[in-house]
């Protein structure tokens, strides 16, 4: 008989392997610059405790958090939604590059939360980690730039 562990709506987890450096793959989470080449389309982010991360998306809408906690070449927290959701992204060296840990939690359980959480910041979770690995094993940004075919029109690229 199959176990039958009940599911935590509250979060999710998905992962990566990047064919990169560990202290690389930490720079592209946790300098501006490089975010802006794989995840914002301009914004800043401060790697420390109460810095900043904002975000514009594909809209030009602005989108400011606060990190909650980084640790150098290990860990970055951060505030990352409208009802009090965080993520925490970790980082460990892997035989081939390096694993990407990224867990959303603190999310909310009503039918319209798990469906917007779990649908739709899973599926752009996973798009951008995606888009990471083909920055940095590739040079290839696969982001859409046409905000009239963003995320709201049902586009994963943007």
């Amino acid at each position: 008989m199959a176990n039958k562990k009940k599911h935590d709506w509250t979060r999710f987890t998905v992962k990566i392997e990047i064919a990169a450096p560990l202290h690389r793959v930490f720079r592209a989470w946790t300098d501006t610059r490089s975010m802006r080449k794989w995840f914002f389309y301009d914004g800043v982010v401060e790697p420390r405790k109460s810095g900043k991360f904002g975000m514009v998306d594909v809209y030009g809408n602005l989108w400011e958090y606060s990190v909650l906690d980084a640790r150098k070449d290990r860990m970055i927290r951060f505030a990352f939604g409208t009802k009090g959701e965080k993520v925490e992204v970790k980082f460990s060296k892997s035989p081939s590059g390096t694993d990407v840990l990224l867990t959303q939690y603190d999310m909310k359980t009503t039918p319209e939360d798990k469906w917007s959480m779990h649908m739709g910041c899973r599926l752009g979770w996973t798009f951008f980690l995606a888009n990471l690995k083909a920055v940095l094993e590739h040079g290839i940004d696969l982001r859409g730039f046409n905000p009239k075919k963003g995320y709201n029109e049902g586009f994963i690229n943007s």
